[in-house]
C-alpha cells in the first residue's frame, strides 16, 4: 500500500527538518487541529512518538526526556489552552536550560478573536519563557518564497533551541480545512541550516575541514557594512591573496582592498547572463550587515540559489539573505580568519579553481572602463557630481552616507575610500543623518563629512541646535528638488503621482539657515564651481555646508541608463 502523508507542505517541511536535525522523540497529544502534523508524525518512521491526553503532563514528560538524554525534544498539541497547559513545564525548562522544541496547531489568524471554538490567541503565548516565538501561516504553500520561509524559521528555530545557553522555543502553526486530507509520503530531503559557535573554532578538525572546502571552492567573499577593524583588514588582506577567492566589498564595509574589490554595481551592471554564470561562485562567505546594493542582492539570489552560503559573524536570528545559506559561524571574524589563515597556508588550491581570483579582476577592469567613458560622456548630474566629490575627499576624513540617492551613488563612485564610511544601514532609514554624522564627528578627532539628499537632511533640520557641532564639521546637501531615489526605483518612478505624492521638494533656505547658525555656506550648480567651492570646503576651519544643485529628473534617467532599469 502506498504510503499516506498529510497534505500540508508545511508540516512536511517542519516535521521533515526535526527529524534531520536530529530530534527522535516526539510527545504528542490528541486533538482536531493538529491532525495534519500527526498524520505526518505517522507518515514518519524517524520519530519515536509518545502518546500523551493531557498535555500538562506532555509536556513534562517531554522536559524528563530531554533532561536525561540532554537531546531535543519536541511536543505537539493542538489549538486552544491545549498549548497553555505547557506553560509550567516550559518555564522549567526555560530556567533549566533544556531545548523543548514546542508546535501549537492554530486556527486561521483571520479566526482569531472571532467567538469560534478555540480561538484564542496563541501566538507568543509562551514569549516569557521561550528562546523564540515563531509563526508560521495556513495558506500560500504554493509560494516559493513562503515555502523558503518557513524552512528558514524552522531550521531558526532548532539552532536557537541547542545553541548557546540552550532552552525551549515555540512553533505556532495555522492550519486550513480539510485537515485530515493526505497525499503521497515522499522522502524529500529539505534544506538543513548548520551552526558552528564560537568555542568550537579551536577544535582543530572544524577549521581544516573548512579550509579543505574554501581551498576546492570557487569562493566570494561579500562584505557589507561594518566598523573599521585593523585586525579584520590585516585578516581579509592575507585571507584574499589566494587566487581562488575574489571579493565583493561594499562601501561602509570599511575594508581598504584594491579599488576594483569595490565595483559592485558597476560590475554586475555591465555583464550579461552568461558571463554572470562563467563567473558563479561555488561558495558565497559573508561578513558584516545588510546589503547596498540590490543588483548583488539579486545576482546571488538568482544565479547562486545552488552554491553553499557561510555567514561569518554574531547575530539575533539566521539571516539567509540570499535564500542559500547553509551554514552560521557564530563567532567573531577577525578570530576565524586568522585560524583559516593558518590552515589554508598548508593547503594547495585547485588548479581548477586557481584562476577565480583573476576573472573577476579582468572583468572587473573592463567594467570600469566602461563606467569611466559613460561619466565623461554624461551631463552635469549628481553622478557627474559624485564622480567628482569622492575624488576630492581628504583619505583621513570620516564620511557620512545619508540612506536614499547618496549611499547608493557611493557605492558606484569608488576610486578611493576615505579613513572611514557610516552609514545608518541598519534599518536604512532617512531620518537622524545629520545628528548621527555630527555624533560620529565628536568621536573623531580629524574631520567629518556628511553627504546628504536634500529630503533626508530636511528631516533632520533640527540637528542644526546640537551644541556641541565640531568647527572641523562639513556637510555637502545634494539639491535634486526632494527624495532623488524615487525617480530611480521601479516601484515609483513611473508613476504619474511621482513629484505630487513621493519625491516632495522640500522649502531648503540653507543658505539663511548657514548665516543664522554661523555656518560657512558655499553652492555649486556646474562643475566649474563644484571644483572651487570643495577646494574652499575642504580648506576651511569653520563648520560649512555646501549646496550641490542638480536637475533631478534628469539625473535619475542618466542613473537609470548606466544601472540598465
Amino acid at each position: 500500500m502506498m504510503k499516506q502523508d498529510t497534505d500540508k507542505t508545511y508540516c512536511r517541511i517542519l516535521l521533515d527538518i526535526l527529524a534531520e536535525k536530529g530530534v527522535t522523540d516526539v510527545v504528542c497529544s490528541p486533538g482536531s487541529r493538529n491532525t495534519p502534523l500527526l498524520l505526518g508524525l505517522s507518515a514518519r518512521d524517524n520519530f519515536r512518538k509518545h502518546f500523551v491526553v493531557d498535555e500538562r503532563s506532555a509536556a513534562f514528560m517531554a522536559l524528563g526526556l530531554s533532561l536525561v538524554s540532554q537531546q531535543p525534544v519536541a511536543l505537539v498539541c493542538t489549538s486552544g489552552t491545549a498549548l497553555l497547559n505547557y506553560s509550567p513545564a516550559i518555564a522549567e525548562a526555560y530556567y533549566q536550560g533544556l531545548p523543548l522544541i514546542v508546535i501549537s496547531a492554530d486556527r486561521p489568524e483571520q479566526w482569531i478573536d472571532q467567538d469560534d471554538s478555540q480561538t484564542l490567541r496563541q501566538n507568543e503565548a509562551l514569549a516569557n519563557f521561550v528562546k523564540k516565538s515563531y509563526s508560521i501561516p495556513a495558506y500560500g504553500d504554493d509560494n516559493p518564497e513562503l515555502r523558503w520561509y518557513v524552512n528558514r524559521i524552522v531550521n531558526d528555530a532548532v539552532l536557537s533551541a541547542v545553541s548557546g545557553k540552550k532552552g525551549p522555543v515555540h512553533i505556532n502553526i495555522s492550519l486550513s480545512e480539510p485537515l485530515g486530507k493526505q497525499g503521497r509520503f515522499s522522502d524529500y530531503p529539505q534544506r538543513l541550516i548548520n551552526l558552528i559557535e564560537g568555542d568550537s573554532i579551536g577544535n582543530k578538525e572544524i577549521i581544516k575541514n573548512l579550509a579543505e572546502e574554501i581551498s576546492n571552492s570557487k569562493v566570494l567573499l561579500v562584505a557589507g557594512f561594518m566598523l573599521p577593524d585593523a585586525g579584520l583588514q590585516k585578516a581579509i588582506s592575507i585571507f584574499s591573496r589566494r587566487p581562488n577567492i575574489a571579493i565583493m566589498a561594499e562601501t561602509i564595509s570599511n575594508l581598504h582592498l584594491k579599488a576594483f574589490d569595490y565595483s559592485v554595481d558597476s560590475v554586475l551592471t555591465n555583464l550579461n547572463e552568461e558571463q554572470l554564470l562563467k563567473l558563479k561562485p561555488d561558495l558565497v562567505i559573508t561578513i558584516g550587515g545588510a546589503l547596498v546594493s540590490r543588483k548583488l542582492k539579486e545576482y546571488l539570489r538568482k544565479n547562486c540559489k545552488d552554491v553553499k552560503h557561510w555567514a561569518i559573524g554574531y547575530n539575533h536570528t539566521t539571516v539567509d539573505t540570499f535564500m542559500s545559506l547553509s551554514l552560521r559561524i557564530d563567532i567573531d571574524p577577525v578570530r576565524l580568519f586568522r585560524n583559516l589563515n593558518s590552515a589554508l597556508n598548508k593547503k594547495k588550491v585547485a588548479k581548477n579553481v586557481e584562476n577565480y581570483q583573476q576573472s573577476w579582476e579582468e572583468t572587473r577592469l573592463k567594467s570600469l572602463a566602461v563606467k569611466q567613458l559613460y561619466i565623461e560622456s554624461i551631463a552635469w548630474s549628481e553622478l557627474r557630481a559624485f564622480d567628482i566629490i569622492l575624488k576630492r575627499i581628504p583619505s583621513n576624513y570620516n564620511l557620512f552616507l545619508s540612506n536614499g540617492t547618496a549611499i547608493r551613488y557611493a557605492q558606484i563612485i569608488d576610486y578611493n575610500l576615505p579613513h572611514a564610511s557610516y552609514c545608518n544601514r541598519g534599518v536604512s532609514g532617512i531620518d537622524g543623518s545629520v545628528s548621527t554624522a555630527i555624533g560620529g564627528s565628536l568621536a573623531y578627532k580629524g574631520d567629518s563629512l556628511l553627504i546628504t539628499g536634500d529630503l533626508s537632511f530636511s528631516y533632520d533640520i533640527g540637528a542644526f541646535n546640537i551644541q556641541e557641532t565640531p568647527e572641523r564639521f562639513k556637510i555637502i546637501v545634494m539639491d535634486n528638488q526632494g527624495g532623488g531615489i524615487f525617480r530611480f526605483i521601479s516601484s515609483t518612478s513611473g508613476l504619474e503621482e511621482l513629484e505630487e505624492y513621493f519625491c516632495q521638494p522640500p522649502k531648503l533656505p540653507l543658505k539663511l539657515l548657514a548665516e543664522g547658525y554661523d555656518w560657512e555656506y558655499y553652492e555649486a550648480n556646474d562643475e566649474k564651481s563644484l571644483e572651487t567651492s570643495l577646494k574652499s570646503l575642504f580648506a576651511s576651519k569653520r563648520k560649512s555646508i555646501l549646496r550641490v544643485v542638480c536637475d533631478g529628473k534628469l539625473s535619475a534617467e542618466i542613473l537609470k541608463n548606466y544601472m540598465k532599469i
